[in-house]
Protein backbone atom coordinates (compact mmCIF):
# COMPACT_ATOMS: atom_id res chain seq x y z
CA UNK A 1 0.00 0.00 0.00
CA UNK A 2 1.51 3.63 -0.93
CA UNK A 3 2.17 5.79 1.91
CA UNK A 4 0.57 9.51 1.20
CA UNK A 5 4.00 10.89 -0.35
CA UNK A 6 3.95 8.39 -2.75
CA UNK A 7 0.09 8.33 -3.77
CA UNK A 8 1.10 12.36 -3.99
CA UNK A 9 4.36 11.94 -6.79
CA UNK A 10 2.09 9.43 -8.91
CA UNK A 11 -0.94 11.69 -8.98
CA UNK A 12 1.34 14.47 -9.91
CA UNK A 13 3.25 12.15 -12.54
CA UNK A 14 -0.37 11.29 -14.22
CA UNK A 15 -1.41 15.30 -14.19
CA UNK A 16 1.85 16.04 -15.48
CA UNK A 17 1.46 13.10 -18.19
CA UNK A 18 -2.10 14.11 -19.28
CA UNK A 19 -0.68 17.52 -19.65
CA UNK A 20 1.28 17.31 -22.37
CA UNK A 21 -0.89 16.31 -25.42
CA UNK A 22 -2.92 19.77 -24.46
CA UNK A 23 0.50 21.36 -24.51
CA UNK A 24 1.46 19.74 -27.93
CA UNK A 25 -2.04 21.08 -29.39
CA UNK A 26 -1.56 24.82 -28.02
CA UNK A 27 1.35 24.73 -30.47
CA UNK A 28 0.03 22.98 -33.20
CA UNK A 29 -0.83 26.52 -35.04
CA UNK A 30 2.44 27.94 -34.36
CA UNK A 31 1.40 31.25 -36.83
CA UNK A 32 -1.45 33.03 -35.94
CA UNK A 33 -0.38 36.36 -37.69
CA UNK A 34 0.44 37.02 -41.01
CA UNK A 35 0.76 40.15 -43.51
CA UNK A 36 -0.89 40.20 -46.88
CA UNK A 37 -1.38 42.49 -49.90
CA UNK A 38 -4.22 43.42 -50.87
CA UNK A 39 -5.51 45.18 -54.17
CA UNK A 40 -9.02 47.28 -53.16
CA UNK A 41 -11.28 48.40 -56.27
CA UNK A 42 -9.65 51.29 -56.90
CA UNK A 43 -6.57 49.89 -58.08
CA UNK A 44 -4.70 50.83 -54.68
CA UNK A 45 -2.65 47.70 -53.21
CA UNK A 46 -2.43 48.23 -49.24
CA UNK A 47 -0.02 45.29 -46.79
CA UNK A 48 -2.56 44.31 -43.74
CA UNK A 49 -1.93 42.26 -40.89
CA UNK A 50 -4.45 38.92 -40.53
CA UNK A 51 -4.46 37.30 -37.05
CA UNK A 52 -6.21 34.49 -35.47
CA UNK A 53 -6.49 33.19 -32.00
CA UNK A 54 -6.75 29.37 -31.79
CA UNK A 55 -9.31 27.38 -29.08
CA UNK A 56 -7.59 24.62 -28.26
CA UNK A 57 -4.82 25.00 -30.13
CA UNK A 58 -6.91 23.70 -33.68
CA UNK A 59 -10.06 25.71 -34.20
CA UNK A 60 -9.76 29.53 -35.06
CA UNK A 61 -11.83 31.70 -32.68
CA UNK A 62 -11.21 35.08 -33.03
CA UNK A 63 -9.74 37.33 -36.38
CA UNK A 64 -8.39 40.41 -37.03
CA UNK A 65 -7.38 42.63 -39.99
CA UNK A 66 -5.15 45.63 -39.31
CA UNK A 67 -4.29 48.11 -41.71
CA UNK A 68 -4.28 52.02 -43.28
CA UNK A 69 -6.00 52.85 -46.27
CA UNK A 70 -5.94 56.99 -47.03
CA UNK A 71 -9.71 57.43 -46.85
CA UNK A 72 -9.08 57.06 -42.91
CA UNK A 73 -5.84 59.43 -43.33
CA UNK A 74 -3.75 56.67 -42.60
CA UNK A 75 -4.73 56.02 -39.46
CA UNK A 76 -4.35 52.59 -38.55
CA UNK A 77 -7.79 50.80 -38.04
CA UNK A 78 -8.60 47.51 -36.35
CA UNK A 79 -11.25 45.14 -37.35
CA UNK A 80 -12.46 42.42 -34.92
CA UNK A 81 -14.75 39.82 -35.00
CA UNK A 82 -15.62 36.18 -34.79
CA UNK A 83 -15.94 35.82 -38.23
CA UNK A 84 -13.49 34.59 -41.21
CA UNK A 85 -13.11 38.13 -42.57
CA UNK A 86 -13.51 37.52 -46.82
CA UNK A 87 -13.58 40.80 -48.56
CA UNK A 88 -12.03 44.27 -47.04
CA UNK A 89 -12.72 46.83 -49.51
CA UNK A 90 -13.55 50.93 -50.40
CA UNK A 91 -16.55 51.96 -52.25
CA UNK A 92 -17.12 55.46 -52.87
CA UNK A 93 -15.11 56.46 -49.99
CA UNK A 94 -16.68 53.81 -48.09
CA UNK A 95 -14.85 51.02 -46.06
CA UNK A 96 -16.21 47.38 -45.92
CA UNK A 97 -15.44 44.10 -44.32
CA UNK A 98 -17.55 40.83 -44.70
CA UNK A 99 -16.66 38.00 -42.90
CA UNK A 100 -18.47 34.74 -42.22
CA UNK A 101 -19.20 32.31 -39.14
CA UNK A 102 -16.20 29.73 -39.24
CA UNK A 103 -18.77 27.46 -37.27
CA UNK A 104 -22.41 26.47 -36.37
CA UNK A 105 -21.38 28.37 -33.01
CA UNK A 106 -20.45 31.43 -35.10
CA UNK A 107 -23.44 31.48 -37.04
CA UNK A 108 -25.92 30.97 -34.18
CA UNK A 109 -24.05 34.26 -32.07
CA UNK A 110 -24.45 36.02 -35.57
CA UNK A 111 -28.31 35.91 -35.24
CA UNK A 112 -28.15 33.13 -38.36
CA UNK A 113 -27.60 35.24 -41.18
CA UNK A 114 -29.17 34.95 -44.50
CA UNK A 115 -26.77 34.76 -47.10
CA UNK A 116 -24.44 33.65 -44.70
CA UNK A 117 -22.26 36.87 -44.48
CA UNK A 118 -22.03 39.23 -42.03
CA UNK A 119 -20.72 42.84 -43.41
CA UNK A 120 -19.74 46.03 -41.86
CA UNK A 121 -19.24 49.60 -42.61
CA UNK A 122 -16.42 51.80 -40.88
CA UNK A 123 -18.34 54.96 -39.99
CA UNK A 124 -17.37 57.99 -37.35
CA UNK A 125 -14.37 55.86 -36.43
CA UNK A 126 -16.25 52.99 -35.79
CA UNK A 127 -17.41 49.54 -37.56
CA UNK A 128 -20.85 49.10 -37.90
CA UNK A 129 -23.18 45.95 -39.02
CA UNK A 130 -25.19 46.67 -41.97
CA UNK A 131 -27.53 44.55 -43.93
CA UNK A 132 -26.36 42.34 -46.62
CA UNK A 133 -28.47 44.03 -49.02
CA UNK A 134 -25.96 47.97 -48.50
CA UNK A 135 -22.80 45.65 -49.38
CA UNK A 136 -22.00 46.95 -52.95
CA UNK A 137 -21.98 44.31 -55.58
CA UNK A 138 -18.85 45.85 -56.84
CA UNK A 139 -16.75 44.09 -53.73
CA UNK A 140 -18.62 41.23 -53.97
CA UNK A 141 -15.13 39.22 -55.02
CA UNK A 142 -12.68 37.86 -51.98
CA UNK A 143 -10.15 39.78 -52.18
CA UNK A 144 -8.53 38.08 -48.96
CA UNK A 145 -6.27 34.69 -47.70
CA UNK A 146 -9.35 32.40 -48.10
CA UNK A 147 -7.47 29.77 -46.09
CA UNK A 148 -7.81 30.43 -42.54
CA UNK A 149 -3.88 31.09 -43.15
CA UNK A 150 -0.73 30.84 -45.11
CA UNK A 151 1.36 28.25 -46.20
CA UNK A 152 3.47 27.35 -43.32
CA UNK A 153 6.31 28.35 -45.05
CA UNK A 154 5.29 31.36 -45.76
CA UNK A 155 5.36 35.51 -43.97
CA UNK A 156 3.66 37.20 -46.44
CA UNK A 157 0.41 36.95 -48.46
CA UNK A 158 1.73 37.36 -51.79
CA UNK A 159 -1.26 37.93 -55.42
CA UNK A 160 0.11 35.02 -56.14
CA UNK A 161 -0.74 32.76 -53.16
CA UNK A 162 -4.46 34.45 -53.56
CA UNK A 163 -4.52 34.15 -57.60
CA UNK A 164 -3.92 30.29 -56.73
CA UNK A 165 -6.38 29.67 -54.20
CA UNK A 166 -8.91 31.47 -56.65
CA UNK A 167 -8.13 29.03 -59.36
CA UNK A 168 -8.54 25.97 -57.19
CA UNK A 169 -11.40 24.10 -57.85
CA UNK A 170 -12.08 22.58 -54.45
CA UNK A 171 -12.80 25.84 -53.10
CA UNK A 172 -16.63 26.65 -52.96
CA UNK A 173 -17.34 30.00 -55.17
CA UNK A 174 -18.76 31.51 -52.46
CA UNK A 175 -15.89 31.88 -50.57
CA UNK A 176 -14.39 33.05 -53.49
CA UNK A 177 -17.09 36.03 -54.57
CA UNK A 178 -19.65 36.45 -52.33
CA UNK A 179 -23.60 35.39 -53.62
CA UNK A 180 -27.01 36.53 -52.30
CA UNK A 181 -28.35 33.21 -51.62
CA UNK A 182 -25.53 31.16 -49.87
CA UNK A 183 -26.67 29.33 -47.42
CA UNK A 184 -25.10 25.92 -45.93
CA UNK A 185 -27.34 23.29 -43.89
CA UNK A 186 -27.58 25.02 -40.28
Amino acid sequence: MMNITELVRFMSLGLVLAAVPLVGACGSHARETWQEEVKLLDGHVINITQKRRYDRGKMPREFWLVFNVPESGNQEITWHENLVPRVLNVYQGKLYVVGTPWTEREFRQYGNPYPEYVPYRYEAGQWQRIPFTEVPQAIYDTNLLIETEPPKDMKFATFAIKAKEMADERIMDHHKRLSPTFKTSH
